[in-house]
């Protein structure tokens, strides 16, 4: 997480999708991204010279701060309200040990890529084991696809901090 406060503003360009977003850490618990991105692959409608189109509001919890012996712990959420077209959830632990600082996760949605395992929350209930398909219109906050798909994809990362100040890899 950012510093309390902290505000910052981007573009790219990642073709076929350019983008425009701001970040806000508006607690020291909640990190908010609003994404407004354009896809130059396909029209917004068919027939349209425009293109494609979408919004979309990213949302990162944290749930536990980091202990001792313990990892902190965070969920997210991407693409709330959008037309789901970027819909992922992910649970993230991270640790720091030494100059290290290592994450583990799981994640649904467009971060589940590689169907690594069953997805453990389709134990609690049967509405998690398939993801309802994109809201292609958008404007709607739907929970209904909330990690749930019948596998589901981890990833990691390590960051190791170099003694030179302010560069890690």
């Amino acid at each position: 997480f950012s510093d309390d406060g902290e505000f910052s503003f981007g573009l790219s360009n990642e073709d076929p999708y350019k983008r425009i977003y701001s970040k806000m850490q508006f607690f020291p618990w909640m990190e908010a991204v609003l994404r407004y991105s354009e896809g130059t692959y396909k029209p917004y409608n068919p027939g349209s010279n425009q293109t494609w189109k979408d919004k979309g509001l990213d949302l990162k919890i944290k749930l536990l701060d980091e202990r001792k012996y313990l990892p902190a712990l965070a969920i997210g959420l991407s693409d709330l309200g959008g037309t789901g077209a970027f819909g992922s959830e992910y649970v993230v632990a991270s640790k720091a040990l030494n100059n290290f600082d290592i994450s583990l996760g799981m994640g649904w949605g467009r971060l589940n890529g590689t169907n690594d395992i069953y997805n453990p929350f389709r134990l609690l209930s049967g509405s998690f084991r398939e993801r309802e398909k994109n809201n292609q219109l958008g404007g709607k906050f739907n929970i209904g696809r909330f990690f749930s798909s019948e596998k589901i994809s981890l990833f990691g990362g390590i960051e190791y901090f170099t003694p030179l100040p302010n560069l890690s890899f």
